[in-house]
Parts: structure tokens; sequence; C-alpha cells
């Protein structure tokens, strides 16, 4: 056991080592415990959440730095304007971030780690033809990375099961709070801090160092491997479908051939010690015959992306996908013709990709903005809304998918960049016509959602069908706010019932069954919308939600594609009959549609009834 004395020695060495690492790792873990606690009291503020997603991206970031001022030996000076140089990095990253919405944080800060995490990777040896050093250092890196994982999750476990302990058994209170504080303690500060204290610094030991642990070959040759080799029969299988039936390849080829070269590459990487050694002579062959046939796999999948693109624009993740798409193919051509035995290439190349796709107006961000808005101007010039860049709205009807369309540019737009490149279209500005408040939340897609709402409204463009349903082909008609659904006194809600001898509230229209007095009222819906109304098993009246459906948009507001909300009292339905009379104050319908019909499965309203039955002896 190593005593207490050894184990401070050895952390104050790696703080020193690593002082701005051990310094990131800090803010993390007291930014997470903050922006907790300012959750838990119901506040919707995100500062320490962002100087939390800072702080972590500084985890990777100072480490390469560290690391490349140690391998090539460089003064102190430009060791510190190294770390100058990082800070503005992320002071840059802490600046965009009100700009963003919660989706494009996610994935920029996960694009921008990613790209920190590949430059780690080879920084040590920029310059250095050290082969096997290289891959000894990450395989060192990888091994602590799992070991720290591992030993924070046991810790984590046993502190709070002895936390739950000390609150259930000894009657003090531990609150919720203190189990956060432990969970970002551990997470951020241990893992961190036992992660560098095992980053080798020995650069010659790593090159001389012959160790291939038994583990990580039996692990690439019986797992990995064969897994590979199921997903190429799997994906060589799929392309001769393809030829044979000509048919354009599917855009879930994207998920297989991702995941086949994930594992590919790994696998790949892991057995390169055999490799380099020159006594397995099959694995020259293996590898040069996966790269020669994950190439039909990319064209494939090259193929499907270009589809989806030629159809609905350039998105961030179609942007990603290509740039990955083509660096696969350079790297399998790379392989197949120079048969080169390196492998820093990768991460190298990978840390490149990642660098040039999130700077600059080749990026995947300003790319799929422009892409987008073109989009988004050619149809509504198309249909006349839009000309000499001044946005005319006059009601006009078009086709759904194009409405649908036009809507999910406005919604991504306004949910992944804004609507500043828009903004001239209007003769006032987007701001005139947007004016939900934004709030001090990250802005969410629903939000995003309801602002686009507004301003394609504002276009006058709705679709012909009159129903713009939502991705799932359902869609609800619904009464803003609902008759009866309120009763405190500052409501201005009125019913009047004058006429009329019974009101039932909330009936479900579609099978509902209400007793009133001695009598029984039974709602059916029969075919065509009709609504059959019956007293005690005999029909009174008969009343159609046909009007309703045929009205489609037409003076309703539609927040985002699958609601229409109407004002309360458009949703109105009298109806007269020999013996009875009712008024149906609708509340909302629900309406699906499949093969081309459209059902209604769900309706409810206030009903009001009256009925003289002298006149009719079946009652």
């Amino acid at each position: 056991m190593p005593s207490v004395n050894r184990v401070i020695v050895a952390g104050v060495a790696t703080a020193q080592r690593f002082p701005a690492t051990t310094m990131s790792a800090l803010v993390a873990a007291w930014a997470g415990i903050m922006q907790v606690a300012v959750w838990e009291t119901g506040g919707p503020e995100t500062y320490w959440l962002r100087v939390m997603a800072v702080a972590s991206l500084g985890l990777p970031l100072f480490t390469g730095i560290t690391l490349l001022s140690e391998r090539h030996e460089k003064s102190r000076l430009l060791v510190w304007l190294g770390h100058v140089v990082g800070l503005g990095i992320l002071f840059l990253f802490s600046a965009r971030w009100p700009d963003w919405s919660e989706s494009t944080l996610a994935l920029r800060y996960f694009h921008l780690s990613a790209t920190i995490h590949f430059g780690v990777a080879v920084v040590a040896y920029l310059g250095v033809r050290e082969h096997n050093g290289f891959w000894q250092f990450n395989r060192e890196l990888f091994s602590r990375f799992l070991f720290a994982g591992v030993h924070s999750a046991v810790l984590f476990a046993g502190l709070a099961m002895a936390l739950a302990g000390i609150d259930n058994l000894l009657g003090i209170d531990v609150g919720d709070l203190t189990y956060t504080r432990v969970f970002f303690f551990l997470g951020f500060v241990f893992q961190t801090w036992f992660f560098l204290a095992g980053v080798p610094n020995n650069y010659r030991r790593l090159e001389a160092n012959k160790d291939y642990p038994s583990g990580l070959r039996i692990f690439a040759q019986y797992v990995l491997l064969p897994l590979v080799s199921i997903y190429l029969v799997i994906l060589t299988a799929y392309l001769v479908r393809v030829l044979v039936t000509t048919t354009w390849p599917s855009g879930w080829i994207g998920y297989l051939v991702s995941a086949l070269a994930a594992l590919g590459i790994l696998s790949l990487l892991l057995i390169h010690p055999d490799r380099e050694s020159g006594q397995h002579r099959w694995i020259d062959r293996y590898v040069r015959i996966f790269w020669i046939a994950i190439l039909p796999s990319i064209v494939m999948l090259l193929m499907a992306v270009w589809q989806r693109i030629t159809q609905y624009g350039v998105t961030e993740p179609r942007y990603l996908l290509t740039a990955l798409a083509i660096w696969l193919a350079g790297i399998a051509l790379y392989y197949v013709f120079s048969r080169s035995r390196q492998i820093k290439v990768i991460p190298s190349s990978l840390a490149v990709l990642g660098l040039i796709t999130y700077l600059g107006p080749w990026s995947a961000y300003s790319v799929a903005e422009q892409s987008q808005v073109g989009r988004l101007e050619g149809l509504l010039e198309s249909y006349g809304v839009l000309a000499e860049g001044r946005l005319s709205p006059a009601p006009t009807e078009i086709p759904e998918e194009d409405w649908r369309q036009i809507n999910d540019i406005f919604s991504y737009l306004v949910e992944r960049h804004g609507t500043s490149k828009i903004d001239n279209w209007f003769e006032e500005g987007v701001a005139q016509i947007d004016t939900i408040s934004p709030g001090t939340g990250l802005l969410t897609p629903g939000a995003a959602s309801r602002r686009a709402a507004l301003i394609l409204e504002h276009t006058g463009l709705v679709p012909d069908d009159g129903l713009p349903f939502g991705p799932d082909g359902q869609i609800t008609i619904s009464a803003d706010p609902p008759l009866g659904a309120t009763f405190d006194s500052e409501s201005n809600q009125v019913l009047s019932v004058s006429g009329f001898e019974h009101l039932i509230f909330n009936a479900d229209l579609v099978s509902g069954s209400y007793a009133l007095g001695q009598d029984q009222v039974d709602f059916i819906l029969g075919e065509d919308e009709i609504i059959i109304i019956r007293l005690n098993d005999n029909e009174l009246l008969r009343t159609s939600l046909a009007a309703i459906k045929r009205r489609g948009t037409r003076g309703g507001h539609i927040p985002y594609p699958g609601l229409i909300i109407f004002p309360q009292d458009s949703l109105l339905i009298d109806t007269t009959g020999s013996t009875a009379t009712t008024r149906i104050y609708l509340s909302s319908i629900d309406l699906k549609r499949e093969d081309q019909k459209t059902t209604v499965t769900k309706a409810s309203g206030d009903v009001l009834l009256s009925w003289k039955l002298s006149d009719n002896p079946q009652f």
C-alpha cells in the first residue's frame, strides 16, 4: 500500500506538470455543482453550464499544449504563450455560446472536443519518426483513461452507499446536492488527476518498449476482426442487391458504414504491433483486403447522402458525414497504393479535418446555413411571396410537401443559425414578427418551432389540403382556450345556454356515454365524420365534423406541424333536427392520415342539448 505521503507527492507533481489542466478540472467540477444548485431552485439560468462546458474543453486542450511543450522542450515563455492561446480559444467558444441553441451547442461542443482529442493523440509526435513509441503512448493513454473511469465509478458507488447509510441509519440528513457534489468532484477532479498521473513522459522508453498486452491482442483478433468481417459481408451483399435491383442506396447505410469504419480502424490500430513485427503475414493481407473492400461501401454511402442533399439541401450532419466519407476514401486509397504501415496519419488527418470543418466559410455550419437559405429563397420565389429580396405575404395554397419543407427550413434556421440571413426580407426585420420573448435559457427545438411558425404565418402560405400533418401523420385541431376548461372568476369565457336544457362538459364525441337524470345520452362517431347522438339507445340527432375538417388552416394559427389552434368561438357546430337541437363547442379534434385517408381518432367538446319527444313515438 502506498503511503499517504507518497500519494500527496505524486498528486503535487501531477498538478505541477499539468497546472492548467488541473485548474480546468477544478473549475468544471465547481461549475457543475453550481449549475445543479440553480436548477434545483427552479432557475433557468445556464451560466454555470457554460463555464463547465468551456472548462471541460480545457482538459484535453491544455493537456495537449503541455505535451507539445514537453516533447519539444520549448522555453517557459513559449509554454505560457501556448496556454494564453488555449485560453483565447476557450474564451471565443464561451463568447459565442449565447448565439447557439441547445442542439447547435451540443454538436459544436462534441465537434471541437473530438478535434482536440485527435490532436492530443499526435501532438507529442509531430515531426518525430517513432512509430512504436506513438502506438505505446496512445495505448497507455487509452488504458489509463479506462482505468481512471473504473476507479471513479467504483469510488462514487461506494461513497453514495456510505452517504445513504449516514442518511438512513444515523438520521443525519444528506441532501441530493451532496451526491451531485461527489459526482462532479470525482468525475472532473479525481478522474482527471488520476489519468494525468499516468501520462507517460519518457519517450525513449516508449519507443524501446515492445510490450503488447495479450488482452488487447485477443480483443482485436477474436472480437473486433470477426465483427468487421461480418459488417463487410453484409455491406457487400447489400451492394449486390443495389446493383441487381437498381435501387438507390438507403440512407440507413450511413450507420453501418460508420460502425464498420470505426471498428475496422480500431482493430487495425490494436493489431499494429503484430503487423510491425512482420511475424504475422496474414495481418498485412487482411489490412489490404479491408481497405479495398470498404471502398464500395463508401461509394454507396456517398450516393445515399448525395440523394438527401439534392432533395433537402445540406445540413451539418450531412456535411460532416460526407466529409468523413471522403476522408475514409482517401485513407483507404492511401493505404492500398502506398502499403504504408504508419498509423499516425489517421488521428492527425482527423484532427485537421475536424478543424477545417469547424471554422471558416467552408465549415459545416456556414455551408449548411447558406444551402438552406438558398433552398428557402427558391421555394418562396416560386410561389411569388419573395421578389427582389422582399417578402410580400399573400394568401397562397401550396402543395403540402413544399409547405412542410418551408416550415422545416424556417425551424432549422431559427434553431441552428438564427434569422440574420433572412432579416432583410422583411420590411421591419424578423424581430417585428417573432414576438416570443427569448427568455434566459437556451433555445429549445420546441421554442424554435413556435418562432418559425410565427414567421411562416406571415408569408400567408398554407398547404393546399389545409391540414399540415405532423411527422407522425397526425394533427390536432384545438380551441384556444377550450370553453369549459377553466372556471376561475377572472376567466372571460362565456357559454351561452339559452334555449337548451342540458349541458355536458368535455364530452367524448367519439364514444362517450353520459347520464342525464333518468336519461342516457351516447355519442358515436360514424363514417364521414358523422356524430350520432343517441338518447336511451335511440337515435336522437346527427351532426357532422366534416366542415371543421375542411376548414383546414383558414383562420387558425399553426404553432408547428401537427397542431392548428382556432379562436374558441370558431369551432362551433349548431344542428337542429325534427325533435332535438344541439350546439357543440369543440375543444379538440385529433386526425390521423393513413394510406391517403384521413380519419378522426378523437374529438371532445362542451355539448348543449335540448329535445322534445312528444312527436316521436319511438322514444
